[in-house]
């Protein structure tokens, strides 16, 4: 079978979900909980978690959650681990996934980037009283050393 954007069956595609779930574009979560038939606050505490983009100030984002790790609260400050919603090799929420990872696809490492992962966090620079909301409190960035997921990921995100 040939891999495509609407596939996600090749190895590149299915990377990224086993390393680090791709960040949701403001209004994309809300999607995927309509797909899982679930209210979006619902769908925050059992299957989200909230990343960051480290600045001044930090801008924090919808993702999802880490397999076996907390849902509903903020990452740790260096997130590994492959997204919940993937399972055998396959995404559960394919036609409603972050759009990081229908932007990232096969054969897109060699091609421009339109849309870099600090351009998806500037999109949520607008929409931080939708973190708080879901969170019930203002979000709060772990301390992070940098280093882990460059090293990881390279030119992934």
């Amino acid at each position: 079978m040939t891999c495509t954007r609407e596939s996600g069956t090749c190895s590149y595609c299915r990377d990224g979900c086993d390393h680090k779930p791709g960040w949701f574009l403001p209004g994309e979560a809300e999607k995927a909980a309509e797909l899982m038939g679930m209210p979006l606050a619902d769908f925050f505490r059992e299957y989200l978690a909230v990343d960051w983009w480290v600045g001044e100030p930090n801008i924090f984002v919808l993702s999802p959650a880490i397999a076996g790790e907390e849902a509903g609260t903020e990452f740790p400050g260096d997130p590994r681990g492959s997204c919940v919603f993937y399972k055998d090799e396959r995404c559960q929420i394919h036609a409603a996934k972050p759009f990081e990872c229908r932007d990232r696809w096969c054969g897109s490492r060699a091609a421009p980037r339109a849309v870099t992962h600090e351009d998806v966090a500037m999109a949520w620079t607008g929409h931080q009283d939708v973190i708080a909301e879901l969170l019930g409190r203002e979000p709060e960035a772990e301390e992070y050393y940098g280093g882990g997921l460059s090293g990881l990921f390279g030119s992934m995100w």
